[in-house]
């Protein structure tokens, strides 16, 4: 009986306890398809309890394009230097909804799974690369909207569509860094639900998404080095270089993926470093 209690005892294991680095990974690997069933049901969970489901992922950036296209397109004409500024703002808005929607939901993710974190040991990590391939798998069909509009609005049809592809593998790279992060955040400080969308707010306008930089900005200025050295605004100006032909140079691509790898290696790191106190909190 001793013996027997003892062989239990060591194959019991603290869920709070922090896994090694590699079993860590290898833990997140086996249990990938679980990831992807999870973000599946979740799109699916989507359409059930709203009418329109998924769409208002379509529709709640195209009602924004609409309201930006009057107030800054044809009242404030801020389009200067955009020929297509229908599309200018399309790409904008959805590529900036991307980085917001899959930071906020992230964010949501420890705290609104407490129970299980407490009684079932895995990797946390799990959660918010859930969060942030159940937005990837929302972005596809903003993607098709884009290349029609930009269709519709007479843009040719371009091998650069193809860009989008490494594109969207990069910047989902930095969203789950980006939720990592504001997953930790929000275990330790529940007001960054409050914060992030004022902080998104001012993203908005300082990433270029209504309004070409370029037309404003002096290249060799100190704030033009500041809108480069946004990971936002270089994801966005290659979303349009690969739809709309827009220029692009090549220090945006290069802090683009810099951004992208710093961001998630940075973001793993501290998000797991408090992998045990996320049961306490």
């Amino acid at each position: 009986m001793v013996a027997a209690a003892r062989r239990v005892a060591n194959d019991l294991h603290d869920v709070q306890a922090r896994q090694p680095l590699a079993a860590y990974l290898r833990g997140i690997w086996d249990r990938r398809s679980f990831v992807w069933n999870v973000a599946l049901n979740e799109l699916r969970h989507r359409q059930v309890t709203s009418v329109l489901g998924n769409l208002w992922h379509l529709l709640n950036p195209a009602l924004n394009i609409g309201v930006y296209f009057l107030i800054f397109g044809l009242l404030l004409e801020t389009d200067r230097g955009v020929d297509n500024f229908l599309l200018f703002l399309t790409i904008g808005i959805f590529t900036f909804q991307f980085v917001q929607k899959s930071t906020m939901d992230g964010a949501k993710s420890i705290v609104t799974n407490k129970g299980m974190i407490k009684a079932v040991r895995f990797p946390r990590a799990m959660l918010p690369i859930t969060s942030t391939v159940t937005e990837l798998l929302a972005m596809l069909p903003a993607v098709v909207v884009m290349l029609v509009v930009a269709v519709v609005t007479g843009e040719p049809i371009s091998v650069r569509w193809l860009g989008l592809l490494p594109l969207l593998v990069v910047q989902s790279v930095f969203c789950l860094g980006a939720a990592l992060i504001a997953a930790r955040l929000t275990a330790h400080l529940i007001d960054t639900l409050q914060i992030l969308p004022f902080v998104f707010r001012l993203m908005l306008y300082a990433s270029g998404v209504i309004f070409s930089v370029d037309a404003y900005v002096e290249r060799s200025g100190f704030v033009h080095t500041l809108f480069v050295l946004n990971p936002l605004y270089c994801y966005i100006s290659i979303a349009r270089w690969a739809i709309m032909d827009m220029p692009l140079r090549a220090e945006l691509m290069v802090s683009g993926g810099v951004w992208a790898v710093a961001i998630l290696t940075l973001g793993f790191l501290w998000f797991r470093n408090a992998e045990e106190m996320y049961a306490r909190d």
